[in-house]
């Protein structure tokens, strides 16, 4: 006996999967992700030295780097955005420290704290705009 399956609403499902993909462009996502590394970046910059205020003004969230950091960096995703001091090596010194001064450490505290709120928001919000995608689609 010879059984036959039929399978209806697969296009519906192709729909799906394509406006998915639309919804996770860089233009969706880039905003999701700044929105929610900003709050680690203004505690960076809340807890950065303020000699000159030079490095606390340049703490900013953004999708460049400096030219230096961009020839050691190693890519992990299509889309990423940085938080962070702009290329100053006293950040560097105030952060780790050096043969003359002990380590003021400002970009580790605000990461471990801001971290995971960070991962919960652009998870909460990349799945809402997906799940809107689907939903138009």
């Amino acid at each position: 006996m010879k059984m036959k399956v039929r399978i209806e609403g697969t296009d519906q499902i192709a729909r799906n999967i394509r406006a998915m993909g639309k919804a996770l462009t860089r233009e969706t996502l880039m905003p999701i992700l700044k929105e929610h590394v900003q709050p680690v970046a203004d505690d960076m910059k809340a807890h950065a030295a303020r000699a000159s205020g030079e490095m606390a003004d340049s703490t900013v969230v953004s999708e460049r780097l400096s030219p230096r950091q961009q020839a050691l960096r190693v890519p992990i995703a299509p889309v990423e955005v940085y938080a962070g001091p702009g290329p100053l090596p006293q950040a560097i010194a105030k952060e780790f420290g050096n043969i003359h001064t002990a380590p003021e450490p400002f970009i580790r505290p605000a990461f471990d704290a801001g971290v995971d709120r960070a991962l919960k928001g652009i998870a909460t919000d990349g799945i809402a705009a997906i799940l809107a995608a689907a939903k138009k689609g």
